[in-house]
């Protein structure tokens, strides 16, 4: 495995012409992050990392490749079309791929009921909370845009107070706090193991993604 410095911007830069910006949690940081690349002078972005499920035929490790991310009733934009096809072309023999709508919500869902409340609202399948902001900058900067999210917990996983406080801005885990939290509430046990393996299977997913897109991963 080669390593990657990062350098003092933030930015890693890849093979010479990529830039990746770990932009964390929320929209606030996924804005933050987009300005930064576009000011660097990218000729596209992509909203890439985890997801979770607002339809119930979508298990953990699925990836969603949508066609469009939906912020509001208001707006709604389109992915880059060839982009997508590209990616569908050369992953869609190896991985599960669903292509309807991603959405954007300002929080995290974290049972079956605000799950289901937030999708009778809209028509995704899936829902994160970056990429929406993603999406409307590239829309500003007139920049081809794409999202790659694999699904980490499904439609009906609840996700634990435990989990939401023992993770910091960038969604690194947070061992002492993770121990806190179990101890006062350790029925959070459970549901934990599940939201872990999830989020294996959907690292395991971008990986394979990585491994077989090629240069198809990039706009162009």
């Amino acid at each position: 495995m080669t390593l990657v410095p990062i350098g003092a911007d933030g930015l890693v830069r890849l093979d010479g012409t990529t830039l990746v910006k770990v932009a964390g949690i929320g929209a606030d940081r996924a804005f933050a992050a987009s300005e930064s690349l576009i000011a660097e002078g990218v000729a596209a972005l992509l909203s890439w990392g985890s997801g979770g499920a607002l339809h119930p035929k979508l298990s953990p490790g699925n990836l969603v490749l949508p066609k469009s991310v939906i912020v509001s009733q208001k707006n709604v934009f389109p992915t880059d079309a060839d982009w997508h096809n590209r990616l569908v072309a050369r992953l869609q023999n190896h991985l599960e791929i669903h292509s309807e709508p991603l959405a954007h919500s300002p929080s995290v869902l974290t049972s079956s009921r605000e799950k289901s409340n937030f999708s009778n609202h809209n028509d995704a399948i899936a829902v994160d909370m970056e990429s929406g902001s993603v999406a409307e900058m590239a829309n500003r900067a007139n920049l081809p845009f794409m999202a790659i999210r694999a699904i980490a917990d499904t439609a009906d996983m609840a996700i634990p107070a435990s989990a939401l406080n023992a993770i910091d801005e960038y969604g690194r885990l947070r061992p002492m706090r993770l121990l806190s939290s179990l101890a006062r509430k350790p029925s959070d046990l459970v549901p934990l193991a599940r939201l872990s393996r999830g989020f294996r299977a959907a690292r395991t997913t971008l990986e394979t993604v990585v491994r077989l897109a090629g240069k198809d991963l990039l706009a162009f």
